[in-house]
């Protein structure tokens, strides 16, 4: 795995040197980006960081928590179960650039509910998706079991549904994370006061070549670092504790 790295981080920086050699005035060199972040104030670069993080973080938790009550209403009713399956699809056939110009629409320019939202929209299919077909794989595995202890509904969503989807869903929101902290990215360059995707926008309309590189390489910084660090140390685990 870290040779992976070693060999990833390798090939992006060889890239890197071969096109701004190629292309000079267009691309940056390497040093001229991360000088960029002294030139900014690391007050500011701290600050945007943290911004898309908290957008993408309650997005997802927004996302989480409905995948959550939707499994739970899923179990008293089938018509909601296949109400579930259209609206996911639903979610999926609608652009981000769509949810974006809506929210902004609605809660103004600078609101920082707008990427909050969008975020949310974006991350829901894949958590919702995980979630409904590991609940519905579970049920079929456990259906002798469940027929002889007859649980309540909600006995069979704490005891059963929780416990059995948690590797599933531990896997799934590494996916709706990145999903989210791109995504946020996006809200934030639309409308949004602040945070990377801000930052970014910003950078390239003053025509400043090295803040929409340094941007875009502490969003990528960002990505890697949360899932490698966070995410795929909790799914592992998770899942060792599961089996």
């Amino acid at each position: 795995m870290r040779r992976g790295w070693l060999y990833l981080f390798l090939f992006a920086a060889g890239s890197w040197v071969v096109l701004t050699r190629l292309y000079p005035t267009l691309i940056p060199g390497i040093g001229e980006t991360l000088s960029f972040y002294s030139k900014v104030g690391y007050g500011l670069v701290l600050k945007s960081l943290l911004l898309t993080l908290y957008h993408s973080l309650s997005g997802f938790l927004i996302a989480f928590g409905l995948t959550g009550g939707a499994i739970l209403l899923a179990l008293y009713s089938e018509e909601f179960r296949a109400f579930l399956s259209a609206l996911n699809v639903f979610i999926q056939s609608v652009s981000v650039l769509v949810w974006t110009i809506i929210f902004i629409m609605l809660f103004g320019v600078t609101s920082p509910i707008a990427p909050i939202l969008v975020t949310a929209m974006a991350s829901f299919p894949a958590l919702l998706s995980a979630g409904i077909s590991s609940s519905e794989n579970l049920l079929e595995k456990y259906r002798p079991l469940v027929v002889l202890l007859r649980p309540s509904k909600l006995q069979l969503y704490r005891h059963f549904i929780v416990p059995g989807t948690l590797p599933e869903m531990v896997s799934a929101s590494r996916i709706a994370i990145g999903i989210a902290l791109r995504i946020s990215v996006v809200a934030e360059a639309f409308g949004s006061a602040g945070g990377i995707g801000y930052q970014l926008v910003y950078s390239y309309d003053l025509g400043i070549k090295a803040g929409v590189f340094a941007w875009a390489l502490l969003l990528v910084v960002l990505m890697i670092t949360v899932d490698q660090l966070v995410l795929r140390r909790l799914e592992l685990w998770v899942r060792r504790w599961y089996w």
